[in-house]
């Protein structure tokens, strides 16, 4: 699984203590991410709260892969719309 062609080439938002991660589903980039992660807890002694971090997926990713999620990452899911910093996060059309 991969961002679509015409997605823009973002791999991750950070303001201040917040951040949120880019990554398609699969095995290998959810790996890579969380040494990512590993290495930046254990370079800066900083912890990544992982009872206060979620990660999100679209309605039609396998459910194979939101059980792969939480097993490799050990975070739970969340789901759309979501806010950040005050913004809504959401996919597809924002219905009135």
């Amino acid at each position: 699984m991969a961002l679509p062609k015409w997605s823009p080439a973002i791999n991750h938002l950070s303001y201040a203590d917040d951040t949120i991660l880019f990554c398609s589903g699969d095995r290998t980039s959810v790996v890579k991410m969380m040494v990512v992660l590993r290495d930046y807890e254990r370079i800066s002694g900083q912890m990544v709260n992982k009872s206060m971090s979620s990660f999100y997926l679209h309605d039609k990713t396998p459910l194979i892969v939101a059980i792969r999620m939480r097993r490799l990452t050990g975070i739970k899911q969340g789901n759309f719309p979501f806010t950040y910093l005050g913004c809504p996060v959401y996919y597809g059309r924002k219905l009135f």
